[in-house]
């Protein structure tokens, strides 16, 4: 088990001309975009970060999930994808260009995590497609618990009605 945990870190090493930058990028995608399309932008950052003397170590796709605030065209929910990759420097400025051409993509961001990994310190991993958020089911909940309040009230109100017609009744029997 400590081996598996020791190959998911980047081992730390002097940069040489055999060691990668090793970076990562997530990017959001529209909301309305399918699975096939998603996984063809996927592919063609991947033909890019290879074309580039780059390698892949893993896609993640995490789902819809709703945005901070407002991306793109006003929209307030996002395919996020995340990308974890080596190569060197310029890689990164083409897998951005790329991506700003992209009309899908919404928003991106790169962050460095290594100055100097080892290329076979870093396997490549199997991408994984996560479920997002179910944000579509809640509003139906909440729509569905709150016609069960509204009748629990409705319910109540012949009874309170009754309950004010006895008061008054009693109030009249001890006027007489």
């Amino acid at each position: 088990m400590a081996e598996n945990v020791a190959a998911t870190k980047p081992q730390k090493v002097a940069p040489t001309s055999q060691t990668l930058r090793e970076y990562e990028t997530i990017y959001l995608l529209r909301q309305d975009l399918t699975t096939e399309q998603v996984d063809r932008i996927k592919e063609r950052l991947r033909g890019i970060i290879d074309r580039t003397g780059g390698r892949v170590i893993k896609f993640t796709t995490w789902g819809r999930k709703k945005t901070a605030f407002p991306v793109g065209n006003k929209e307030g929910r996002a395919i996020y994808v995340h990308v974890a990759y080596l190569g060197q420097g310029g890689l990164v400025q083409e897998v951005e260009r790329n991506l700003r051409n992209f009309e899908e993509v919404l928003k991106f961001q790169t962050v460095k995590i290594s100055d100097a990994v080892l290329p076979e310190s870093r396997p490549t991993e199997e991408d994984v497609v996560l479920e997002g958020d179910r944000e579509e089911e809640r509003p139906a909940r909440e729509a569905r618990d709150e016609g069960t309040a509204e009748s629990e009230e409705s319910s109540e109100s012949p009874e309170k009605e009754e309950e004010t017609e006895e008061a008054e009744d009693s109030q009249e029997e001890s006027a007489d």
